[in-house]
């Protein structure tokens, strides 16, 4: 029973790890400087400036809410965003939303269940799912980058099809959607974040060293 608790403690870590990663890709330096070097710039009409501004007004939307305002049906005199970008974008939005949700509400119950440990004195098991947590953050980078370097199409695929409606988030290659945001942005994204996952597996790590090395410590001076 105890090495199920730690086994899920553990990988409950590794969600909120991934959770904690996606949030630097929703802040606009992000975007702003990802965009400034994926955006098809030169197929869109636009100017670069113009490119990136409605990069950031796609953002706002999508992580800020109804804040964000809403998105122009024509940009500069070309096509925008018309009703079902608009509802894809609605989707990421409460997609996101969601992720946020789980993310903080795995923060409360291991911050609960890490205090109960140490007030028993089990840093054991703490150093144990943070080491289970550490793990299973590379062998999920591993899978996706090997199955990204295989069919990055089928993974691109296969993810939106965990979260969206199949035939809600494909559009023609000439949208403005997708020319703001094409497959380089999305490959640049997929692949900040699997560092970021990769950078926090490397801290669980130390950290279980840490922890355990601190917990035997402790245990020595008490004797």
């Amino acid at each position: 029973m105890r090495r199920l608790e730690t086994l899920v403690a553990g990988l409950a870590l590794a969600v909120l790890v991934v959770g904690i990663a996606l949030f630097p890709l929703t802040q606009p330096a992000f975007t702003r400087i990802v965009a400034g070097r994926t955006s098809e710039v030169a197929e869109a009409g636009l100017a670069k400036a113009r490119m990136l501004s409605v990069a950031e007004q796609v953002r706002r939307f999508v992580v800020d809410g109804n804040r964000g305002g809403a998105l122009p049906s024509t940009v500069d005199g070309r096509d925008g965003f018309d009703e079902a970008a608009v509802s894809h974008l609605l989707d990421v939005r409460h997609v996101l939303s969601r992720a946020q949700l789980v993310t903080g509400a795995l923060a409360a119950l291991l911050t609960i269940w890490i205090g109960v440990e140490v007030a028993r004195k089990r840093t054991s098991r703490i150093a144990s799912a943070m080491r289970v947590a550490a793990i299973a953050c590379v062998a999920l980078v591993a899978l996706s980058a090997l199955a990204g370097l295989v069919n990055f199409d089928w993974l691109f695929t296969q993810f939106h099809g965990l979260f969206f409606t199949a035939g809600t988030w494909e559009f023609p290659s000439d949208s403005l959607l997708i020319e703001t945001f094409p497959e380089a942005f999305w490959a640049t994204a997929g692949a900040t974040w699997a560092a970021l996952i990769l950078l926090g597996a490397a801290a669980l790590a130390v950290g279980a060293r840490f922890v355990r090395e601190s917990g035997e410590g402790s245990s020595a001076s008490d004797r």
